[in-house]
């Protein structure tokens, strides 16, 4: 015989991977022999710890060192999970086997979520401009917004995660961005009832930096690529005044001769000589 009425048991909301406790008080003057905690599977309950006087806590081999009871009284059971997993989310059973009455069972849940993290960001482009609000949760968060102007697009992307968490991406599209500048946003993120608000005001500024900035970037390449043009040639002709200098017969507007002798030009090629002058 099962009575759940003599039971008291309260649903606990907990954050992921941190520690969680379910409580279960009988409300009766039975005698109790034995405590007993289950988890409510789809084929069968499966025990996980028991407390009695004569052999205190048992706990399973498969819930050792993640479950214990901690409240060591017969009538009072309480179930510590020492660190919340997405396996510990459900429901579980308290069991009192009572001298007089049986079985007296109650039933309670353990619900895990994540705390939201939100992201708004915006950036222009060329004929709009895309403001971003992402909010990452467990269970899944809503997103809305406060937003003045026309010509707004919202588009709205959900991804799930492994780990039990959800994201939700929503981005609106302005059409007219001038308008949009110098204005606040604000992203409103629910979650379990609680709404959490990110505001930005829309720059201006970051919007002309970019073009001003790829116009200053483009004349110091610009300058940089002239000096090196000017200093390259600043080099040569000081390589070849020196050289000249060292060696005159080299030139090509200076002859010198000697005896007679024609003297040679390096930089044109000497076809023959009349006179004892070189014909070029």
């Amino acid at each position: 015989m099962l009575c759940r009425a003599q039971v008291v048991t309260q649903n606990e909301k907990e954050l992921l991977n941190t520690p969680a406790s379910l409580r279960c008080s009988l409300q009766n003057s039975e005698e109790v022999l034995i405590v007993t905690w289950q988890k409510i599977k789809a084929v069968s309950p499966e025990n996980m710890v028991t407390f009695s006087k004569n052999h205190g806590v048992v706990v399973q081999p498969a819930y050792k060192g993640k479950i214990n009871i901690t409240q060591l009284e017969l009538k009072n059971s309480t179930i510590t999970f020492w660190n919340t997993t997405l396996e510990d989310e459900g429901c579980y059973k308290c069991l009192f086997n009572t001298f007089g009455s049986g079985k007296i069972s109650g039933t309670a849940c353990l619900s895990l979520s994540v705390q939201p993290t939100v992201f708004l960001q915006y950036k222009f482009f060329e004929d709009r401009l895309n403001i971003t609000c992402s909010a990452n949760a467990r269970p899944a968060p809503v997103i809305s917004w406060k937003v003045s102007g026309s010509g707004i697009e919202n588009s709205t992307e959900v991804l799930f995660h492994p780990n039990g968490t959800t994201s939700v991406t929503s981005v609106l599209q302005v059409k007219d961005p001038k308008r949009q500048v110098g204005k606040e946003v604000v992203c409103q993120v629910l979650h379990l009832g609680n709404v959490t608000s990110v505001t930005q005001t829309v720059d201006k500024g970051f919007w002309f930096s970019v073009p001003l900035l790829l116009s200053i970037v483009s004349l110091v390449i610009l300058l940089v690529l002239i000096s090196i043009l000017l200093y390259w040639k600043r080099r040569r002709n000081q390589d070849r005044g020196y050289l000249y200098s060292k060696q005159p017969w080299k030139r090509d507007d200076v002859c010198l001769q000697s005896k007679g002798q024609a003297c040679l030009l390096p930089r044109k090629k000497i076809r023959f000589f009349k006179f004892g002058v070189p014909v070029l």
